[in-house]
C-alpha cells in the first residue's frame, strides 16, 4: 500500500527585515522563516527578492541565485 503526501502550495513569499521571510500556504498557514537557514536567499539584495517565482506550486526560485527550494525545506519537514 502506498500513501502519498500532498505538499501545501506556495501561494506568496513576503520579507519583513533581511533576517525572516513569510511563506504564505494555500492551506491558510503561514511559515517564517528564518533566513540563517538559507543564506543564499538572505544575501539577496531587497530588489532581488521582489524577483521570485513559484514553480508547480510547491518549488520557489529567485531570478538571481541558480537554487531552487522545495516547500518542505522551507517550511522543515
Amino acid at each position: 500500500m502506498t500513501t502519498t503526501t500532498l505538499l501545501p502550495a506556495i501561494r506568496n513569499i513576503e520579507f519583513v527585515d533581511s533576517s525572516i521571510m513569510f511563506v504564505y500556504l494555500d492551506n491558510d498557514r503561514t511559515f517564517i522563516v528564518p533566513l540563517d537557514k538559507f543564506p543564499t536567499i538572505k544575501r539577496l539584495t531587497p530588489a532581488q527578492r521582489k524577483s521570485f517565482e513559484i514553480i508547480d506550486d510547491t518549488n520557489l526560485s529567485f531570478l538571481d541565485i541558480d537554487e531552487v527550494y522545495s516547500v518542505s525545506e522551507l517550511i522543515g519537514i
